[in-house]
């Protein structure tokens, strides 16, 4: 027997309004329409209302924006919870009791927004209200700790706050607001899953933003009058020199969170108004992923797999920085860790430390380079090497040197594209009869957001965008095509992670002869193409074709053409 079978909308209005006026909860109702649990309740309001039903993961935190809207007490009085905005014009509430007509009412006028119903669980709303509401206490707590702190500092009239003497910075740096401060934005950072914290200092203002799968996003900032003195507990963290405004400096910390030890890379730089700060969030546990989750297609994984196994050669990444090229290095570089064979790397700097794998650090303010770090290694019996960046000839020609030695080694490159990775190692130096005899493989990356499954819904792209896929894929107007609504799960975005895209060129021998002879390198892309090498933008699609990711994000980080 269904719900709608069990309970009529007429017996359900009239247990509530044999109970107007009085305080009875909604498992007393939902007994008494004979129903078993609150849960019962909402699905039967869902069913019979013809309301979307909310399942609320215990994970999810609500945005300030949003809890900013309606008033504890208001979201207390009718068990209700914010759930999203569209379109700066509607505001889309969960209820447990969706026939509160005043509750709508009351967040009507309060918000000045139009509201749209959808119906929860009493117990998962109140415990979003628990979550929520006691989150952004804390915050406000320790932004009004710190407002109360900047009150007790005392200034010279002619000093503004970026002169506070060191000592009093530092002491103001240890007081426990700011420690507080600094703390709970390292713990949102991993709970929103950020990958950095950017500190920007303005006239008037501080801006503090996380980058979430690729795209900044701001969160709530402290007083400007304070931000010397939480850039100065960052800077004691880093065991970084509070005393020198006027060069950067970098440096690095750890902190734990759930039982795991999370690593911060700091990078400190003078501008106009004070130091920004970038807090670059390093996570083990999300580097190392199995080379099948990195995003490359299994046609494209297997041919990686046998280029991996060949004794000797050079495999080059190339993309811009933050388009993943780390997270494959070290997943290529998990999948050969052997007790039987010796794995070095040199980095600038080291990001993750893993073990099984030998790492180096060059230092240039000491005279330790890329080159004369691998004159070292080469002297250390390595099976495979694998080199932060070739950024000189002198680094290339070691490379080569180990390759033709015997040795894999892996490293980068700043290109768009792979097959204008030939010309970039030309242009640095390199002799062409030497790179082609000792690179077997180029890989072009990047990272687009992945469509966030829990709001995942078929759409209808614009003619002009089809036809821009229909360039590289002539079906695309046979596609279904996909985006996320917006949902608790992706903070209303519509995407919940990243996966990569990829131009993998393996250096064929007609390649390899058109290098030698000098080909210009639209000469090289096109005889790239015909040997098989598919664009970034064509994989990209292959993914939108799959329902992974959309146009928007192809076309945001691929070149068309």
């Amino acid at each position: 027997m269904t719900i709608t079978q069990k309970l009529s909308m007429e017996q359900l209005q009239r247990v509530f309004l044999a109970h107007e006026g009085e305080e009875v909860s909604l498992q007393q109702l939902a007994e008494e329409c004979g129903l078993g649990s609150s849960r019962a309740l909402a699905e039967a309001f869902s069913a019979l209302l013809k309301l979307p039903f909310t399942e609320i993961p215990e994970e999810h935190r609500v945005e300030r924006e949003l809890i900013a809207l309606v008033p504890e007490q208001i979201a207390r009085r009718y068990t209700l919870i914010p759930f999203k905005k569209e379109n700066q014009h509607a505001l889309t509430l969960v209820m447990a009791n969706p026939l509160e007509l005043d509750a709508i009412d009351t967040v009507r006028a309060l918000t000045g927004l139009e509201i749209h119903k959808t119906v929860g669980v009493e117990e998962d709303i109140l415990r979003m209200i628990d979550q929520s509401y006691r989150e952004e206490a804390f915050i406000d707590e320790s932004l009004q700790d710190i407002v109360s702190l900047e009150e007790e500092i005392e200034l010279d009239e002619d000093h503004d706050s970026d002169r506070v003497e060191i000592d009093q910075l530092k002491h103001l740096a240890n007081d426990a607001p700011v420690i507080r401060f600094v703390n709970l934005l390292l713990m949102k950072s991993i709970e929103d899953r950020a990958s950095d914290i950017h500190f920007e200092p303005a006239e008037k203002q501080v801006s503090v933003r996380f980058r979430i799968d690729g795209i900044l996003r701001e969160v709530t900032p402290p007083p400007r009058s304070l931000y010397p003195a939480i850039a100065t507990r960052v800077k004691i963290l880093s065991e970084l020199d509070i005393a020198e405004h006027r060069l950067p400096q970098d440096g690095r910390f750890k902190f734990k969170v759930h039982g795991r030890i999370i690593d911060v890379r700091v990078s400190v730089l003078p501008v106009a108004h004070g130091e920004k700060i970038v807090l670059r969030i390093l996570d083990r546990d999300a580097l190392l992923v199995d080379m099948a989750d990195v995003g490359f297609e299994p046609d494209m994984l297997a041919d990686f797999h046998r280029i991996l196994k060949m004794p000797n050669g050079i495999i080059l990444l190339t993309g811009p920085t933050g388009s993943g090229k780390t997270t494959t290095l070290y997943s290529a570089l998990s999948f050969l860790k052997n007790p039987e064979l010796n794995l070095q790397t040199v980095e600038d700097p080291i990001e993750y430390l893993v073990d099984g794998i030998n790492q180096t650090q060059i230092r240039p303010a000491i005279g330790l380079d890329f080159a004369d770090c691998l004159r070292s290694i080469l002297r250390q019996d390595p099976d495979i090497i694998m080199i932060g960046e070739i950024r000189d000839l002198e680094t290339a020609q070691i490379a080569i040197r180990s390759s033709l030695t015997g040795h894999l080694v892996f490293s980068t490159l700043h290109t768009n594209d792979a097959p204008s990775s030939f010309s970039r190692l030309i242009d640095i130096g390199v002799e062409p009869y030497l790179m082609t005899a000792t690179v077997k493989l180029f890989i072009a990356q990047r990272l687009v957001r992945k469509i966030c499954p829990k709001c995942k819904e078929e759409v209808l792209p614009l003619k002009s965008q089809i036809d821009l896929v229909k360039h590289h894929c002539p079906d695309a107007d046979q596609w279904t095509y996909w985006h996320g609504a917006g949902c608790l799960e992706c903070n209303q975005t519509g995407y919940l992670g990243r996966t990569g895209i990829f131009e993998f060129l393996e250096v064929t021998d007609e390649l390899r002869e058109k290098v030698n002879n000098g080909q210009s390198q639209i000469d090289l892309r096109e005889a790239a193409i015909e040997c098989g090498m598919e664009p970034l933008a064509h994989n990209g699609f292959m993914k939108v074709k799959k329902g992974i990711t959309t146009i928007e994000e192809v076309l945001r980080v691929a070149q068309l053409g």
